[in-house]
């Protein structure tokens, strides 16, 4: 039962971000996005954890939220943006080098093992990063250098979510709570992301006042264009939300390392779906790349 959770929650997850470039390549409002994966992706979080949340409004708490909320807002943002110039498959295995951040964080401020497995996770995903910078054929799929900028941000903002997770959890919080605080954030900023966004394109056309009384009207919101990314969004912050708790289940019925060794395998069903939807094509650099990335996430579940 464990295992077939596990694989349901590794292909869900992989979707959602198979269905974010499918967005990107629509030109859908990346604003627009982000409000519908984490509306429903709120929507989601609380339905599955109706009853089992006792809700605490500690400063602290509420700060921890706050950090792991902003590094889960621009994370996601930046992600996009990458997606916009890059190919999914390789986008969504490169956010993972923040791994090894975490593993030495863990080290040295936790106390852990630096075990052999640590120390080829950490080679593999360096060796990775090499092979796309180096690779001579990098403009075959990547329009843009502005590309991997955007993923060392994205992956650099995603390791205050995961890394704070992971702080949160020593300290002995409930990290349901904080999710589910800074997926209500995280709604905010891209609520106030989007009105500032509407305001600046109204602006262009009308007075002040005007564009202010006209950002009352929900046709302002309703384009074509936003309607799509609201749309992508939706069903994104469902797969993840449901990706999400599926992997959770999965690991309270079955063994922590191999639950773990099948959701990351989540990057090859993102390679495959790229591959069949998007036509997407990789070099032979970035097919190793993607090939060592996986390697490592995969050894990454085998850590006590």
């Amino acid at each position: 039962m464990w295992i077939t959770i596990a694989i349901l929650s590794s292909i869900i997850f992989g979707i959602a971000s198979v269905i974010m470039k499918s967005a990107s390549i629509k030109k859908c409002s990346d604003h627009y996005v982000l409000w519908g994966l984490y509306f429903t992706g709120t929507l989601v979080f609380l339905i599955t954890s109706y009853g089992k949340l006792s809700f605490n409004f500690n400063i602290s708490i509420l700060l921890a939220a706050l950090i792991i909320a902003i590094g889960s807002y621009f994370g996601n943002w930046l992600f996009i943006k990458a997606l916009e110039v890059g190919p999914a498959s390789l986008t969504a295995s490169m956010l993972n080098i923040n791994l090894p951040i975490i593993i030495l964080m863990s080290v040295f401020v936790y106390g852990e093992e630096l075990n052999y497995i640590k120390v080829a996770i950490i080679f593999l995903l360096f060796i990775a990063v090499l092979l796309v910078k180096l690779d001579p054929n990098e403009k075959m799929v990547i329009k843009d250098k502005k590309w991997f900028i955007w993923v060392v941000l994205s992956s650099g903002f995603l390791f205050l979510r995961e890394g704070g997770l992971k702080i949160t959890l020593e300290l002995g919080y409930n990290n349901q709570i904080i999710l589910l605080y800074s997926y209500i954030i995280c709604l905010l900023l891209s609520s106030i992301a989007i009105i500032k966004k509407e305001y600046n394109i109204l602006k262009q056309s009308n007075s002040t006042y005007e564009a202010t009384q006209k950002l009352k009207s929900v046709n302002t919101y309703f384009r074509e264009n936003n309607t799509s990314g609201l749309y992508f969004g939706l069903v994104t912050g469902i797969c993840s939300g449901v990706g999400l708790c599926l992997y959770s289940e999965a690991l309270i019925l079955g063994p922590t390392s191999l639950v773990a060794l099948i959701f990351s395998a989540r990057s090859m069903v993102i390679v495959v779906m790229s591959y069949l939807l998007h036509k997407e094509r990789l070099s032979m650099f970035q097919k190793c790349s993607v090939l060592f990335l996986c390697i490592g996430l995969s050894l990454a579940s085998f850590i006590k």
